[in-house]
């Protein structure tokens, strides 16, 4: 997560300090909006492993609601999306997953095996 401010990389540090460690600018709202986004992400993964998916969309959703420049929020999505047989919206999530972050592997990977089987 970035400071909006100046864009320094936020780390938590120890003693929790909610306050940009370059600008002082107040990250508190910033936080928690993150925390309730990575708290919405581990609720879509917990029902996608149970096999709930509809529930997992929603929970996911509103992770990417929170914080749309995750990319493991996206690389869920496009799993989400392709089990329900939406391959050209998958795709696009798995994209913009890797656009977040190349390096992102579940999204590499479920592309490429989408390639694989178009072939």
């Amino acid at each position: 997560m970035k400071c909006p401010v100046c864009g320094a990389v936020y780390r938590p540090s120890s003693p929790p300090c909610s306050t940009c460690r370059r600008c002082k600018t107040d990250l508190s709202d910033l936080i928690r909006l993150h925390d309730q986004a990575i708290w919405h992400h581990r609720q879509a993964l917990s029902l996608f492993s149970q096999g709930r998916h509809s529930e997992a969309v929603a929970y996911n959703n509103n992770a990417i609601a929170l914080h749309y420049s995750n990319a493991n929020f996206h690389a869920l999505a496009g799993k989400l999306w392709a089990l329900q047989g939406e391959f050209k919206q998958a795709i696009s999530e798995w994209q913009q997953a890797l656009k977040l972050d190349p390096q992102n592997d579940v999204a590499s990977n479920c592309l490429q095996m989408i390639e694989q089987m178009s072939c």
